[in-house]
């Protein structure tokens, strides 16, 4: 199946994506993961870069599209020498319109979304930081859970999630060509 997901993950790919949704064609299956937050150990640091909340302007230099934010949400960057290598966003106990599922989800817990690490920077354990960073935050906040959606394509994201904790709980599928839609919500 080609990596559709990656074409959504870049302000041009996202402008195609939402002008065919504008003309009425748009499909999507994502993956529902979840974790428990009580007792569990995040561990983040291994010395050659921080991770921390930080403004949005920060990740701004790795096209995080943080026009998207909401008040209540929080960006978690790793950083190295200052500079931004990856980040997620993250919010507790709130609902958010899901764009590709044209519906909104409210999220008992911690909701992780947008997690991106540079490509140069790749393979050095940032993704599992920045979302264990949003995770033990969450707790803080009081969130007995964390979840994620994730498009079925994005096999990286996927494994990212099941490798630390996640178990996938549902699968949502929606799709609507002009006035005609289908959902669905089936557990995984």
């Amino acid at each position: 199946m080609p990596q559709l997901w990656r074409l959504t993950r870049n302000r041009y790919g996202r402008t195609a994506y939402d002008a065919l949704a504008r003309v009425g064609l748009t499909a999507t299956v994502m993956i529902e993961y979840v974790a428990t937050l009580e007792g569990a150990a995040f561990d983040t640091d291994d010395g050659s870069y921080s991770v921390e909340v930080c403004e949005p302007a920060r990740v701004a230099p790795l096209d995080a599209p943080v026009d998207e934010l909401r008040p209540d949400e929080r960006v978690i960057a790793a950083l190295e020498d200052g500079q931004p290598r990856g980040y997620c966003f993250c919010s507790v106990d709130t609902a958010h319109e899901i764009h590709p599922l044209e519906r909104t989800i409210s999220f008992d817990g911690a909701y992780i979304r947008r997690v991106f690490v540079d490509p140069d920077h790749r393979n050095q354990g940032l993704a599992t930081a920045v979302v264990a960073e949003a995770c033990r935050r969450a707790r803080e906040q009081g969130a007995r859970r964390a979840t994620a959606l994730v498009a079925l394509d994005n096999s990286p994201s996927r494994r990212l999630f099941e490798r630390h904790g996640f178990d996938p709980w549902r699968r949502r599928r929606y799709v609507r060509a002009g006035p005609f839609s289908h959902r669905s919500t089936r557990a995984v």
